[in-house]
C-alpha cells in the first residue's frame, strides 16, 4: 500500500481536518516568512521543498520552543526543529554539539516520529495524553519519537503559552519532547474540531505518512511500527 492511500479520519467532532481533505487549492504550507522557520544553514541538512500538510509531502522544517525532555523541569524554553529528528540513513545518531546534546548524545534518532498536534481546552486530547500516548510510547522508544506541539490553551484559537506546556507535561507526566508554537504556523493549519490531530513523519525522508483525528485506532499504531521497521 502506498503512502499516499494510508489517510483516513477517525474524528471527534463532525468535522475533520479539511484542510487536508484536499478541497482548496491554496499551499498548505506556505514560504516562511523572513526570520523564522528553516535557516539557511540548515538546507543541506533537511530535504527540500515543496512542502506541504497532505499525506505524501514532506513536511516544512518548523521550528518551536519547549522541552527536548518535558520529563526534565527546563528554567528556560529550548528550540526545537523538525530538522532535529531528520535521520536520513535511518541509523544517525545525536552528536556532543549543540542542539543535539539536548536529546542525549549518542542516542539513536528517531526511524519514525509521531507528531501530536493538541490544546488545552480540547476533552478528547487530555484523554489521548492520559490514557493513549504514555503506552504507546514505552512500546516505540526509542526507535519511535513523540513530539507534543500544543497548539491552544484553554480557549479556542488562543496560542498555547509556556505556563500552559509547563502545566500539561506535569499533568500527564511526559517525558518526550513537547513544545509551543508562540507564531502558531502549524497549529493555524488545523481547525478546532480536528484536535487531536496525530501525524506520522517517516524521518528518512521526512514525509508524511499518515494524518488521523482524535484517538488513533489500532492500524494507526500498526502503520508506525511499519515506518519504524521500514516496511511501509
Amino acid at each position: 500500500m502506498q503512502k499516499d492511500e494510508l489517510v483516513r479520519w477517525a474524528g471527534v467532532g463532525a468535522v475533520g481536518l479539511s484542510l487536508l481533505s484536499g478541497c482548496v487549492s491554496e499551499e498548505l504550507a506556505p514560504p516562511f516568512p523572513n526570520g523564522s522557520g528553516q535557516d539557511a544553514i540548515d538546507v543541506a541538512a533537511y530535504p527540500e521543498s515543496p512542502y506541504g500538510i497532505r499525506v505524501g509531502s514532506t513536511i516544512a522544517n518548523y521550528k518551536f520552543v519547549g522541552y527536548a525532555n518535558a520529563s526534565e523541569v527546563n528554567d528556560a524554553l529550548q528550540e526545537i526543529r523538525l530538522s532535529d529528528f531528520y535521520n536520513p540513513t535511518g541509523e544517525d545518531v545525536y552528536s556532543d554539539e549543540g542542539r543535539d546534546v539536548q536529546y542525549g548524545a549518542g542516542k539513536a534518532k528517531p526511524k519514525a516520529l509521531l507528531i501530536v498536534v493538541s490544546s488545552v481546552w480540547c476533552g478528547p486530547c487530555n484523554y489521548e495524553a492520559e490514557k493513549v500516548l504514555p503506552d504507546e510510547y514505552k512500546r516505540f522508544a526509542p526507535h519511535g519519537e513523540f513530539l507534543l506541539q500544543l497548539a491552544d490553551g484553554g480557549t479556542p484559537g488562543d496560542p498555547a503559552k509556556q505556563r500552559d506546556l509547563y502545566n500539561w507535561t506535569r499533568k500527564y507526566k511526559v517525558d518526550y519532547p513537547s513544545a509551543i508554537d508562540p507564531s502558531y504556523k502549524l497549529g493555524s493549519l488545523f481547525n478546532a474540531d480536528a484536535y487531536p490531530a496525530n501525524m506520522i513523519v517517516d524521518t528518512r525522508d521526512m514525509s508524511i505518512v499518515q494524518v488521523v483525528s482524535g484517538s488513533p485506532s489500532s492500524g494507526f499504531w500498526n502503520t508506525f511500527q511499519r515506518v519504524v521497521d521500514g516496511t511501509l
